[in-house]
């Protein structure tokens, strides 16, 4: 006898018995068993004999492992049936819910039950079971979306937007907007809206923050109806227990005034800042520093809001990263963007003792060159001071991520012995007899490769020599540092550049992945223009 056959054998045994202890036990293994792959048939049996048990414990058990055994075994569904229809009239609330979200749960051929038990459900006094109707409907609709139209549960859903339980009004929003998604969600009207509006101080923080995405939907034609729903809803601005619920109403109150009130944004801006610095501030829950920095992350090209924040950057460095890395990262990418001239150095050297932290180095370091640069003339040197240290220190993780940063490291505003000693340092981390060389090495050849005149050559011809060991990206690159240091030492850079098309040329052929063949298109295109027309070689490279 197989253990689940053993389980089968002992569940039916300690229910005849009465014996709560075994029982608990053998309940706690059938749900886990469910789950296991194999045979399960013998499961049926015991779990139909434990659905009309009037131990609640017993019921929930045999309820919940119902849905897994019926998707192995199809006809153990109409076997169950009966039991179920008779639970969903039980007077016990509990009772009635498990029925009523089982049977939304069962395989379509069983769910020709789900209208009638449904449009009953959401007629019952009690509130836990009219929600279990409206989430049963969205369970019926993943598997039979012609039934929710045929039993009339869109109008039941529409019907319950007017219930008194705030549970319930929000989940039928939401049901609808699932449901309704092809044709645009749920309907707004300006009945609905105002009703809405009306009930805002009925709803505990998480449906209202949902309502506020809902009653966003409607937008008020007259300027009268528009300053109307503004005034009911500007206390919310400043609801200071519930960032999700001031996030909500920040969107909403900047969507509606957008168009006709534009002037109205800064204001909205001053009074919630105030706010939302105490959800980000230490101390503040989880779950409402996420919402305003997903908020802020939204808002990252919008200098009217992040200048807010300028004057507490210590608000978004990554302090916690040990114990919650999201949230640091999101910090880390909102900092470029409120660093300004007068906080830039602060910033930057909160900014340098991340950087050498393997968890959040990648994402620190790459916080510093957007640093430099949104402001190159002002944080560029220290930006990049930070940057060549850390190329000091031992640690092969911190290096590898520094050169992997510099792609997107703009020199253009430094001086060329700055430069000059940047890519000294950037020469004596690499090794060239890998076929992992860090892209920024072409990239420095190609762009300031005569700042070290009598390196530069030698340095190209070793990545020629090891070209076929490179990916792609690696070759595409190489291609172009050749062709860019011929145009700026034709005499030194002539031969390594001959030899490089030649590899492309005559190594890739047209057998070759449509990638590799694209490499050799680029290389004969710029082949024929240095033979026709160095001047537009140049504008193409340097455009």
């Amino acid at each position: 006898m197989s253990s689940i056959e053993r389980l089968a054998v002992d569940l039916l045994h300690a229910y005849q018995q009465n014996d709560s202890a075994e029982l608990k036990i053998l309940l706690h293994q059938l749900t886990e068993a469910v789950n296991i792959p194999g045979n399960i048939s013998c499961l049926i049996g015991p779990v139909i004999k434990l659905l009309p048990s009037h131990n609640i414990n017993v019921k929930k058990t045999a309820y919940t492992v119902l849905p897994k055994v019926c998707s192995l075994h199809p006809d153990a569904a109409f076997l169950s049936v009966n039991t179920i229809l008779q639970d969903s009239r039980d007077p016990n609330p509990v009772v009635k819910c498990l029925a009523v979200s089982t049977l939304c749960s069962l395989p379509p051929l069983l769910q020709e039950h789900a209208g009638p038990v449904l449009n009953a459900a959401f007629k019952d006094g009690n509130p836990r079971v009219r929600r279990t109707a409206v989430i049963g409907c969205g369970k019926v609709f993943k598997h039979s979306t012609g039934l929710i139209f045929e039993n009339g549960l869109i109008d039941r859903l529409y019907e319950s937007i007017r219930d008194s339980d705030a549970v319930v009004v929000t989940s039928s929003l939401l049901a609808l907007d699932t449901i309704l998604a092809s044709e645009g969600g749920v309907v707004v009207s300006r009945n609905m809206c105002e009703y809405l509006l009306q009930r805002l101080a009925d709803f505990p923080d998480p449906q209202l923050a949902t309502i506020l995405q809902v009653i966003g939907k409607y937008k008020p034609p007259e300027e009268d109806e528009l300053f109307q729903e503004l005034s009911i809803l500007d206390p919310y601005l400043v609801h200071s227990s519930s960032a999700a619920v001031v996030v909500n109403c920040v969107k909403l109150f900047l969507e509606l005034t957008k168009e006709k009130q534009p002037q109205l944004k800064t204001e909205i801006i001053e009074r919630v800042t105030p706010v939302l610095k105490q959800f980000l501030s230490p101390g503040a829950p989880r779950e409402s520093t996420n919402h305003v920095l997903d908020f802020l992350i939204a808002f990252n090209q919008d200098s009217d809001w992040l200048a807010q924040f300028s004057n507490t950057p210590h608000l978004f460095y990554p302090v916690s990263y040990d114990s919650d890395l999201p949230l640091a990262l999101k910090k880390l990418n909102i900092l470029p963007y409120i660093c300004t001239e007068t906080n830039f150095k602060e910033v930057l050297s909160n900014l340098e003792k991340y950087c050498r932290t393997p968890a959040i180095c990648g994402n620190t370091i790459a916080c510093v060159c957007l640093i430099s640069n949104r402001m190159p003339l002002i944080a560029g040197s220290e930006c990049l001071g930070i940057i060549m240290s850390l190329m000091d220190i031992s640690d092969h993780i911190v290096c590898d991520t520094v050169l992997s940063a510099l792609q997107d490291f703009d020199l253009q505003h430094f001086d060329d012995n700055t430069i000059r000693s940047l890519i000294q340092k950037v020469l004596m981390k690499i090794d060239l007899s890998v076929n992992d060389v860090p892209y920024i090495l072409p990239i420095l050849l190609g762009e300031h490769g005569e700042l070290i005149e009598d390196q530069s050559p030698y340095v190209l011809e070793s990545l020629t020599q090891n070209f076929d060991q490179y990916d792609d990206c690696m070759q595409s690159l190489t291609v172009t540092a050749a062709i860019k240091m011929f145009l700026k030492m034709p005499a030194k850079c002539q031969h390594i550049l001959g030899a490089i098309m030649e590899k492309c040329m005559l190594d890739m052929n047209e057998s070759d992945s449509g990638k590799l063949f694209s490499l050799q298109e680029k290389t004969l295109k710029y082949y024929k223009l240095l033979q026709t027309d160095i001047q537009l070689v140049k504008k193409m490279l340097n455009s």
